[in-house]
């Protein structure tokens, strides 16, 4: 039970209380405090740098998309204007083949018209001649 006054075994103890607690304090509490703060001072500084190693490189990321983005669209484009080329180059040749073929074909057409006039004038002849002996031996009379 608690004595009024108390006697001087509370103080000892109160005191021998004190002495313990400064020597801890010394000895054991500061030294891990002070583990305690560097260690989370290097987490934190830690934990800063990898915060800011990791926006940049969404940073560098975000840029590299960019880029490639661009080059997509310089593709892109660039194909489109080879396709417009070589679309255009084939009509130019269609054009030209075109050209070609309708000249071939008239140079024939003229060919073969003259080649026509040349034996209709002989077939002519020798079909009015077939004609007269027809009507000849059909009349009975010479024409």
């Amino acid at each position: 039970m608690i004595k009024l006054p108390p006697d001087i075994t509370f103080v000892i103890q109160v005191v021998s209380f004190l002495i313990f607690w400064q020597i801890m304090k010394r000895l054991l509490f500061a030294p891990v405090q002070s583990v305690l703060e560097a260690r989370a001072a290097r987490t934190s500084g830690e934990s800063t740098r990898a915060e800011t190693l990791q926006a940049e490189a969404r940073a560098q990321a975000a840029e590299v998309d960019a880029a490639l983005d661009e080059v997509r669209r310089q593709g892109v484009r660039q194909a489109e204007e080879i396709r417009g080329r070589s679309e255009e180059q084939e009509r130019a040749l269609l054009e030209r083949a075109r050209a070609d073929v309708q000249a071939l074909l008239e140079r024939e057409r003229a060919v073969t018209r003259s080649q026509v006039e040349a034996v209709q004038v002989p077939l002519r002849a020798e079909a009015e001649r077939l004609a007269g002996q027809v009507v000849a031996k059909v009349l009975g009379r010479t024409v």
